[in-house]
This record gives structure tokens, sequence and C-alpha cells, in this order.
């Protein structure tokens, strides 16, 4: 019998699936981009927009898959020191990995919104796409609110995944199961 999903179950499932079309979207992008930067080169007539259109689609596709990468408690995290330190810091080593990490993702949101305010005033645009450059800018303060949800739903969901627990007591696990 299959669990029955919460709602807010849905809504990291909605999340998920909006993350992963917009890099679906900005790798199909990339490539066909990069492919018609090749075809111009090798017919000698590059076409100006290119290198500006996959490096705004690179921009995107960093940000929200950084966001992305913690959603599942996927990111990088240095462990070892937790390991071989004391007691009392595996205790609070979850708590301070979601301030940092939500701090980080708040710092991101905050300087990119100012970024984009800033773009906003300004009326920056591209130079070969001609595109107002805050439609840029935006993947950023998005990425940081995307990331938040990502670690709650990594607290939430798959907490098995955050906690940091003793090694030996991990060896054991995986030994039963495997």
């Amino acid at each position: 019998m299959e669990k029955k999903k919460s709602v807010i179950s849905k809504v990291f499932g909605c999340v998920n699936k909006v993350e992963n079309v917009i890099l679906a979207i900005m790798v199909v992008g990339m490539l066909v981009t990069i492919l018609l930067q090749i075809i111009g080169r090798v017919i000698g007539h590059p076409f100006p927009w290119t290198e500006e259109t996959s490096r705004y689609l690179f921009l995107w596709m960093m940000f929200v898959a950084l966001a992305s990468g913690f959603n599942q408690a996927e990111s990088s995290r240095v462990t070892l020191l937790l390991q071989v330190g004391p007691k009392w810091l595996k205790k609070f080593s979850e708590i301070l990995y979601a301030v940092i990490v939500v701090a980080f993702f708040g710092f991101m949101i905050i300087w990119g919104i100012e970024v984009v305010r800033q773009q906003i005033m300004m009326n920056e645009m591209g130079t070969a796409l001609a595109i107002p450059m805050w439609v840029i800018g935006i993947c950023q303060p998005i990425a940081g609110v995307l990331g938040i949800i990502g670690v709650a739903e990594s607290f939430l969901e798959h907490h098995e995944k955050v906690a940091i627990g003793d090694k030996e007591t991990e060896k054991q696990k995986a030994l039963e199961q495997g």
C-alpha cells in the first residue's frame, strides 16, 4: 500500500518539477546555442548573439542547479571534522548546517534583489541580445528562494540524509542492508 503524500510533499514535488523544467530548458538552450556558434564559426559567419546567450543560460542553469542540490540533501558537506570532533559538535551539526545554508541563501536573496533593483533603475541592457539584464539577474534571488525551500525539504522529507551519524553506526547499518 502506497503512503499518501502530504500537502507539503506535493508542494516540494511541484517545486522540484519546476526546477527540473528550468534546468532542462537551460541545458537544451545551451546545447542549441553552442552548436549554432560552432556552425557559424565553421561556415565563416559567426552569430554575434550566441556567446552572450550561452553565458546567460549557463548563469540561470548554475544558480538553479545550486539550489536544486539541496532538495534531497545532495549538496556537498564536509563531515570528516564532525566524525573526529567532540560529541557535542555532532549534536549541533544539523542546526549549524541549516543556519549556515539558510543564511547563505538569504544573502543571495537580499543582494540578488538589490542587484536586480539597480539593473532596473539603470535600465541595463544586454550587449548583443538587447534584453533587460534584470531578466538574467533575477536568477540569483529566485535560486535563493528555491534553495531555502530545498533545505526545508531536506529536513522534512529526507532527514536521514541530513543527519550526521556516528561512523561505526553507519558501518553497521551498511552491513545489515547489504
